[in-house]
């Protein structure tokens, strides 16, 4: 497979955007259609040139069936709402899903594994490799420690940033939950004010930080007496999430059916 067509919904937000850049700066990829909401003001301009590149002679419209003719793979960052309905289309035409959409509930997410019966999903909190990492880096440190270290999450983001706390957050706690054979969801500890008791031994915390324009910086703190270990990872562009994002696409658009992680493109070859 030489080169793939892609779509890209909301392609006037920041992901968005930087997705637009990345595909016309390469040859692996070609733009089958980007979307923006009706009445936006970017409806109507040239793709290129609203990407900061040359004039492609290719409009942003707000057409959503568009995104469904003539392309390889959606790649989608949008919110909960839009990406299952995105995630719909595509399984209803045949294509190939990228989601990094974050804030998805429960039922929403099974409706994805009913999906990926049909049609390839990567679905991901975070396309950074070096997350995608430090991910599997949790999980191991959380194996050789053991339940006598405390884990504590922390990270910090944006200001504009509408979930709490991050989809990124919340797969490094689901890492370490899912080391202790334990679910996250009966062990995390996400607001901790006024007298909210000891500690549990067992509960994995997260505090949040929002300001500013930090891209996204996560840590996972591993804490026993006389001695801390801190796992890291800061994000400075976010175009290291589009890249991932792409490289997903790529592999996905060839991809058997199923709901894969970027772990899993990586690990096979992707």
């Amino acid at each position: 497979m030489n080169k793939i067509s892609v779509s890209i919904p909301g392609c006037n937000g920041r992901m968005g955007k930087t997705l637009l850049s990345l595909i016309l700066e390469s040859s692996k990829y070609e733009i089958a259609s980007a979307t923006c909401l009706p009445n936006e003001d970017e409806t109507g301009l040239d793709i290129g040139l609203f990407a900061g590149k040359s004039k492609i002679n290719k409009e942003i419209n707000s057409d959503p069936s568009s995104m469904f003719q003539n392309s390889n793979a959606l790649i989608d960052f949008t919110a909960p709402d839009a990406t299952m309905f995105h995630a719909r289309e595509c399984y209803n035409n045949n294509m190939s899903i990228v989601i990094g959409t974050t804030g998805l509930n429960d039922d929403q997410e099974q409706e994805l594994r009913f999906f990926s019966k049909k049609i390839p999903i990567v679905y991901s909190a975070n396309f950074s490799i070096g997350v995608t990492l430090l991910s599997k880096l949790v999980s191991n440190a959380t194996k050789t420690l053991g339940l006598d270290w405390d884990i504590e999450v922390l990270e910090m983001h944006h200001k504009q940033k509408v979930d709490s706390p991050s989809g990124t957050a919340l797969l490094l706690g689901k890492s370490a939950a899912d080391a202790r054979q334990q679910k996250l969801s009966n062990v995390k500890s996400i607001s901790r004010d006024g007298l909210v008791g000891k500690r549990k031994s067992d509960e994995i915390g997260f505090a949040v930080l929002r300001g500013g324009d930090v891209v996204g910086e996560h840590s996972v703190l591993f804490c026993n007496s006389g001695e801390r270990i801190e796992l890291a990872h800061k994000a400075t562009d976010r175009s290291i999430f589009a890249s991932g994002a792409l490289r997903a696409s790529y592999w996905a658009a060839s991809a058997d059916p199923g709901l894969y992680s970027l772990a899993d493109v990586l690990e096979n070859g992707g």
